[in-house]
């Protein structure tokens, strides 16, 4: 006879519990369909929070009185958990016996034990701890970290016992064990493990090691074994039609067990870590008006950053000034906080409620970003205690030191609210000050910090910044230098701007007039146009000019005055070109030859011009008419020099 779906049935195990004990045969005991909370409980409040994994095991079957057989059997879970946060999977141990606790270990079973590893527990190793100490020879490499090794004690015997543990931290030193008056060396590794030992190991001393005596305990290596599969259901990304060969699953994974991690991406932020320090933005304070409404569902943002102690208003008929933070009226009540860096105000009920218009004068900042100082105090048995104390350098800045400490493996911070006071967000974190003239520090942990974890501290230091605003802006110029000296007069520069040709001259004092403004330097071929209207990119430049030989001179017998000036002629007595003379002088001191001076004209006529060096100083001026020239030239110099001196070596023979 054909099978039908009244057929199909599961059977309950032998003791139908989430219990170790749970499974079994099967009872013969049909599980009814469509009631509630006949396989599984349901979800408590803790095991919501918590997580949970719940194991039953059932028994399908097909049930009539001939022998037909089910063609294509499968099993599936045709409805998924309406709660996201719970999933179901089948699997299969294939055994008609066995119990929860078997079928928990087959899905705990991911990594299988492998060969064994460098090393030997170090004498005995008791319950609760979290370190394992493990000797080896120097060349022997020890296990690193994020690996997982398996501690088995008794191995082969009736009281076999297997723990598997993972390593996250690994600390390595050299020892030395005397045999027979020789010196033997040999690696101790300090493993940090992530769970407790469940029993106490034993080892071997490191004489018994060298020895070559059986350790009760050794250490192997894990291979990843998943070999287990799991059966699940999911949704489709997609509706699928009749035909289709394939579909869009939302996801091929499903959560086996709760997990006790989540990944929390952090972006723009650097490795070494960074303070922001806030500097002044303004020589002196500012005011302005702000019309806001009052309350503490209300917040006012000023509009920059502000410097720490520089705020005060008047609330209400109270005079409202800040103080680490805080807001606080001539009486000392709080009123509201105020963050310093992004500017913004919060408001508490003692400030009222109501619309206002207030004038708040108070000092802008700016908040640049710098790498972070760090020190470091390492607690130990012996200095461990509550109060610390220390000095830093350099000085931190006001409102950028932070002080981090361990206790019962959780981190506490507090940071520096801007008056050199250490606050943590609850008063039981503890509490400190730091100096900010001195750099002195003084800090009381709330709780007894941890031995083997640092006292961290970290802050940045006064940046010496200066106020921008007001500078004047600069117009775009563009540097030239031609490939020719001795440059006539009348230079054109041709380009084209929106598709509208634009030119530039230069007259004869070397001044470019037109659409753009700027100098050459006839001598040298050297300029600079700066257009009235910026060019855009990819803008070329055309440079027409003439130019000819150099005319060289060379003054003899040119006597200092009293005054170490010069006066010579230049020239055959004929006008001479502006923007196109440059002098050479010989230089000396008491030492020798000092090297040579080199001077060009600046017009600043069309008949004098001053005679200026590569650092633009003015040493002299010339006449482009008479040609005659003044100069008092001068240069600084640094040589450095030997200098010996005798010192008398006393040795006995």
């Amino acid at each position: 006879m054909p099978i039908e779906t009244k057929d199909l049935v599961i059977y309950e195990s032998e003791r139908l519990t989430d219990n170790d004990d749970g499974g079994g045969k099967y009872n013969g005991q049909i599980i009814q369909d469509g009631l509630s909370n006949n396989l599984f409980d349901d979800i408590s409040e803790l095991d919501r929070t918590m997580g949970n994994v719940s194991i039953c095991k059932i028994f399908p079957a097909v049930i009539t009185n001939d022998t037909d057989k089910l063609m294509g059997a499968t099993v599936f879970i045709s409805e998924l958990p309406k709660d996201p946060n719970v999933s179901a999977l089948l699997f299969s141990t294939k055994s008609w016996t066995d119990q929860r606790k078997a079928a928990q270990n087959r899905i705990e079973n991911y990594l299988a034990k492998g060969g064994q590893t460098a090393g030997y527990p170090q004498d005995t190793h008791y319950q609760g701890m979290k370190t394992l100490q493990a000797i080896m020879f120097p060349e022997e490499t020890e296990a690193s970290v994020g690996s997982t090794i398996v501690l088995a004690s008794n191995e082969g015997k009736a009281l076999q016992h297997d723990q598997y543990v993972r390593i996250t931290k690994v600390e390595t030193r050299t020892a030395i064990l005397m045999v027979d008056g020789t010196k033997v060396e040999y690696k101790v590794a300090t493993y940090s493990l992530n769970d407790p030992l469940d029993q106490d190991y034993v080892g071997l001393s490191a004489k018994q090691w060298y020895n070559g005596e059986k350790s009760q305990t050794i250490l192997r290596d894990t291979l990843v074994a998943d070999t287990g599969l799991y059966y699940s259901s999911v949704k489709l990304k997609s509706a699928a039609t009749v035909g289709e060969y394939t579909v869009n699953a939302k996801d091929i994974f499903a959560q086996l067990i709760p997990s006790a991690q989540t990944e929390s991406p952090i972006v723009d932020v650097n490795a070494a870590g960074e303070s922001v320090v806030l500097v002044p933005g303004n020589s002196g304070s500012i005011s302005a008006n702000f019309s806001t409404t009052v309350g503490t569902s209300q917040n006012l943002y000023i509009g920059s950053s502000v410097m720490p102690s520089s705020v005060s208003f008047s609330l209400f008929g109270q005079q409202i000034t800040d103080q680490g933070g805080l807001l606080k009226n001539s009486q000392g009540t709080q009123v509201g906080v105020i963050d310093y860096q992004r500017g913004l105000i919060q408001w508490t009920t003692a400030a009222g409620s109501g619309a206002t218009t207030l004038a708040i004068t108070f000092t802008p900042a700016a908040s640049p970003s710098q790498y972070f100082q760090s020190y470091s105090v390492p607690v130990t048995q012996n200095n461990q205690s509550s109060n610390w104390t220390g000095v830093l350098v350099p000085i931190p800045a006001p409102g950028c030191l932070s002080i981090s400490y361990m206790a019962q493996g959780k981190f506490y911070e507090l940071k520096d609210d801007g008056s050199g006071q250490l606050k943590g967000s609850s008063t039981s974190f503890g509490s400190g000050r730091i100096n900010y003239e001195t750099g002195s520090w003084t800090f009381t942990a709330g709780v007894l910090p941890d031995v083997g974890t640092p006292i961290l501290l970290l802050w940045g230091t006064p940046i010496i910044t200066f106020v921008r605003s007001g500078l004047p802006v600069n117009k775009a110029k563009f540097a030239f230098k031609l490939n020719q000296g001795a440059v006539a007069t009348g230079v054109t520069i041709d380009w084209l701007l929106e598709g509208v040709p634009k030119k530039a001259v230069s007259n004869a004092q070397g001044k470019f007039t037109g659409d753009a403004t700027g100098f050459i330097n006839y001598s040298t071929g050297e300029g600079e146009i700066i257009p009235l209207k910026l060019p855009q990119k990819n803008t070329e430049f055309k440079i027409t000019y003439n130019f000819g030989s150099k005319q060289t001179q060379t003054k003899f017998n040119v006597i200092l005055d009293s005054a170490q000036k010069l006066t010579f002629v230049v020239g055959t007595g004929s006008p001479l070109q502006p923007n196109s003379i440059g002098l050479r002088i010989p230089l000396s001191s008491v030492g020798g030859n000092f090297g040579h001076l080199d001077l060009i004209d600046v017009p600043i006529s069309s008949s004098m011009g001053n005679l200026v060096n590569n650092q633009d100083q003015v040493q002299g001026t010339i006449n482009y008419t008479t040609g005659e020239a003044e100069v008092t030239p001068t240069m600084i110099k640094k040589v450095f020099d030997y200098i010996y001196t005798p010192s008398n070596v006393y040795a006995s023979a």
